[in-house]
C-alpha cells in the first residue's frame, strides 16, 4: 500500500528536454512530491487544456523542489505534456503507490531496467548509495537508439551496463540474458515490459533470490476506482483483495490493482497466467 498520504498539488513546469527518437523529459516543480516521493513511485496529472483522464507517470529524478517525468510522447495526453510551455501551470496528485524496499543488509543488489522502465530506477539508485549498498545497473533496450535515461542513472556512480536486442550498443542481447551472467545479487529490483519481468522472476525463483518488480500497465484512474490495471497475485498475498473464495470459483489467485496496491511487487506473491 502508499507509504505517503497522496495529496492534489499546484504544480509548474520548469523545465522540457527533448530526447530523440521521441523521449521527453520534464521537469515539475512541486515541493511537498519532490520531498516526500519515493522509489518506484508515480503522479497523476492534469494537463493543461481542455478535459483528459490525468496522466500517470513514474517520478524519474529529484533535484530541490523539482521533479522529473521520463516519457514517450504517444497520443494525446503525452503530447500536450511535451510541448507544454515551461511556466505553465498543472495539478498533479502525488506521490502514488507504494516503493522499492531497501536490503535487509548492506550487500549487492541488480536494478534492471528494461525501455522507459528506467524511470522507476533512478530515486532507488539514490538510496542504494546513500547506504553503502553495492549494485550494478543493467539498462536494455530493442536498439541503442531507444535507450534512455543511461547517464542520468550513471550518476550515482554505480556500474551501469546497456544492452540492445540488436546489439547495436553494449552487450548484444536481453535485459535478463545480462542479469543472468553477473555475480550472484542479494536482491534484484527491475521495472520494465512484463516478459522482461516474468523472466527475471523466474530466475529469482530459481537461484533464491529477492526480487521485486515495479509492473506497468495501463490506469484508468490511479486510484484504485475503477480495477482496469488489476494483476494476479498469490492468495494470502498482503496487496490481494482477501476477498473469500466463491464456492464456485475456478481461479486459485487472487487479484490487485497496480495503481492503488503496487506498482511494486515481491516476485514470489506474482502470479504469470
Amino acid at each position: 500500500m502508499p507509504t505517503t498520504s497522496p495529496q492534489l498539488q499546484l504544480a509548474t513546469i520548469t523545465s522540457r528536454e527533448y530526447r530523440p527518437p521521441g523521449f521527453w523529459c520534464v521537469s515539475i516543480r512541486c515541493p511537498d512530491i519532490a520531498r516526500t516521493a519515493g522509489p518506484a513511485q508515480y503522479v497523476a496529472l492534469d494537463l493543461p487544456g481542455g478535459f483528459a483522464v490525468r496522466l500517470p507517470l513514474g517520478i524519474f529524478t529529484v533535484k530541490g523542489d523539482d521533479f522529473t517525468v521520463l516519457f514517450q510522447e504517444w497520443g494525446e495526453r503525452t503530447t500536450r505534456l511535451a510541448h507544454a510551455a515551461v511556466g505553465d501551470s498543472l495539478t498533479c496528485i502525488g506521490p502514488l503507490g507504494n516503493q522499492f524496499s531497501p536490503p535487509k543488509r548492506s550487500g549487492h543488489a541488480i536494478l534492471a531496467g528494461g525501455g522507459l522502465g528506467v524511470a522507476a530506477l533512478w530515486l532507488l539508485a539514490r538510496d542504494l548509495r546513500a547506504h553503502d549498498v553495492k549494485a550494478n545497473i543493467v539498462i536494455g533496450a530493442r536498439s541503442a537508439d531507444r535507450l534512455v535515461g543511461v547517464r542520468d542513472l550513471a550518476r550515482h556512480g554505480f556500474d551501469v551496463e546497456v544492452c540492445t536486442d540488436d546489439g547495436s550498443a553494449g552487450f548484444a542481447g536481453t535485459v535478463v540474458e545480462k542479469v543472468r551472467a553477473l555475480r550472484r545479487p542479494d536482491v534484484i529490483y527491475a521495472c520494465g515490459p512484463r516478459a522482461m519481468l516474468r523472466a527475471l522472476c523466474d530466475h529469482a525463483e530459481r537461484e533464491g533470490i529477492d526480487c521485486q518488480i515495479s509492473m506497468e500497465e495501463t490506469f484508468g484512474c490511479s486510484l484504485g476506482t475503477c480495477w482496469g490495471c488489476v494483476v494476479p497475485v498469490r492468495r494470502g498475498s498482503a496487496q490481494g483483495t482477501s476477498y473469500p473464495r466463491a464456492s464456485e470459483e475456478a481461479r486459485d489467485y487472487d487479484l490487485a490493482r497496480v495503481c492503488a496496491d503496487g506498482t511494486v511487487f515481491h516476485a514470489k506473491d506474482v502470479v504469470w497466467v
